[in-house]
C-alpha cells in the first residue's frame, strides 16, 4: 500500500472513530432535552445517612412523600414523621447527644436535590456542559451491551465556594455515564479526590464517590437511587459520610391513608 493511501485509511478510521464517539454524546444530549417534561409524578422517598466523625457515629432515616407537577414540588410528611420530629426536637434540648435519626435525615433533604431526583435531565445537562468529554466505550450493564461516556469534571462542580477552592492544591474528578441505544442515561458515577491547605496549620485530604440510577417516567427522567460516600481527613480529625436515597414511583394520586400508612 502506498504511503498516501495508508495515510488516507488512517484518517478515515480516525474520523469514523470520532464520529462514533460524538454520536453517543449527541444522542444523550438529545435524550436529555427530550426528557424535561413536567407531567405529574408521585413518589415515596426513603433516605438514610451515616456520619462518622472521630468515631462518633450519627445515623439518619426517614420516608417522605413527594408530588411534582406543573404547579410545583410538594414534600408531604406523615403524622408519624411529624410526631417523631417533635419528640426528637425535645430530646435535643435535653441531651445534645440524643439519637435523633428522623431530624438527622430531614436536615439533609433540600428542594434543590429533590428537584434533581424528580427532574434529572436538566441537572445532567448542566453537568456535562461544564465537563470535558474524554471518550466513548462499550460496556456491560445488566447483561446488556451499552455505551459508556467518560468525562473529566472541573473543581468548580464539586467545590462551589470560590474562597475554599483557592486552598485546593491538587484535584481530580471523573464522571461516567452509561446510556442505552437512544442515549437515555441508565447510570452515572462520579469519583473525585483532592487535597489542600489553609493557612499554616490546617490540611485536608478529601475523596468521594456518587452512583445514581435512572428511569424514564412519562416525559421526564427520574433518578431512582443515589448512593454517595465521602471522606475528609483534616488536621482536626477524620470525617466520613454515607448517604442512600431511593425513590418508589407511585402510579396513583396520593391520599391521606397512603401518607399515614406508607407500608
Amino acid at each position: 500500500m502506498k504511503l498516501s493511501k495508508y495515510f488516507a485509511v488512517l484518517v478515515c478510521l480516525g474520523l469514523s472513530n470520532f464520529v462514533a464517539q460524538a454520536d453517543g454524546l449527541n444522542d444523550m444530549k438529545n435524550a436529555l432535552n427530550r426528557l424535561q417534561g413536567n407531567s405529574q409524578i408521585n413518589a415515596e422517598l426513603a433516605s438514610t445517612t451515616l456520619n462518622n466523625r472521630d468515631e462518633k457515629i450519627t445515623k439518619g432515616e426517614v420516608k417522605v412523600w413527594l408530588k411534582d407537577d406543573e404547579t410545583g414540588l410538594q414534600v408531604l410528611y406523615s403524622d408519624d414523621i411529624l410526631e417523631k420530629m417533635e419528640l426528637e426536637a425535645r430530646q435535643r434540648i435535653e441531651d445534645e447527644d440524643a439519637e435523633t435519626v428522623t431530624l438527622n435525615a430531614i436536615d439533609r433533604i433540600n428542594a434543590t436535590e429533590l428537584h434533581e431526583m424528580l427532574s434529572a435531565a436538566s441537572s445532567l445537562l448542566r453537568r456535562i456542559d461544564q465537563a470535558q468529554f474524554v471518550d466513548e466505550q462499550q460496556d456491560q450493564y445488566k447483561d446488556e451491551t451499552v455505551r459508556l461516556l467518560r468525562f473529566n469534571i472541573p473543581v468548580e462542580q464539586i467545590i462551589r465556594d470560590k474562597k475554599t477552592r483557592s486552598y485546593v492544591s491538587k484535584f481530580s474528578a471523573s464522571y461516567t455515564i452509561w446510556i442505552d441505544d437512544d442515549g437515555t442515561p441508565l447510570q452515572t458515577r462520579l469519583e473525585y479526590s483532592g487535597k489542600g491547605r489553609a493557612y499554616l496549620f490546617f490540611k485536608i485530604t478529601a475523596s468521594g464517590s456518587e452512583t445514581a440510577k435512572y428511569q424514564v417516567v412519562d416525559d421526564r427522567l427520574v433518578m431512582l437511587t443515589q448512593e454517595s460516600n465521602n471522606e475528609n481527613d483534616t488536621s482536626f480529625g477524620v470525617y466520613e459520610n454515607q448517604e442512600m436515597r431511593t425513590l418508589q414511583v407511585q402510579e396513583n394520586e396520593l391520599n391521606t391513608a397512603q401518607l399515614n400508612n406508607p407500608d
